[in-house]
């Protein structure tokens, strides 16, 4: 479960899942709520990519995610990423490993139907 508390500085909140916590606020001094949702995106996708290609020994430097938010369309959420895997492996493996990750899942879960339901915890 994530709490956000209030901090005292406006608009800003404390987040955590008991284990760790990040800041959020809308100033741009911290993460803004829209960069959380990317930031599971990436981290997901990074932790993916990662796994897999250590499932098939294939060896790697570093594996850089960027993940950015397109709201233009105000019908739609368009996530924009790019995985990079750093390393000497070949274009097509690298791509065989894209086409496994794309699917990681964050994006699963992201891409069903979404409810929002208030609870008492």
């Amino acid at each position: 479960m994530i709490v956000s508390e209030s901090k005292k500085e406006n608009y800003c909140t404390e987040i955590s899942n008991k284990n760790a916590f990040i800041i959020a606020d809308t100033t741009g001094k911290y993460f803004a709520p829209h960069d959380l949702l990317c930031a599971g995106f990436a981290s997901c996708l990074n932790i993916t990519t990662r796994m897999v290609l250590d499932r098939k020994n294939i060896k790697y430097e570093k594996v850089i995610v960027k993940v950015d938010l397109d709201k233009s369309d105000e019908s739609k959420t368009k996530f924009l990423y790019s995985v990079d895997i750093l390393g000497d492996i070949t274009d097509e493996t690298k791509q065989h490993i894209l086409d496994i990750v794309k699917n990681c899942p964050v994006r699963k879960t992201l891409s069903r139907e979404i409810e929002f339901k208030p609870v008492d915890f």
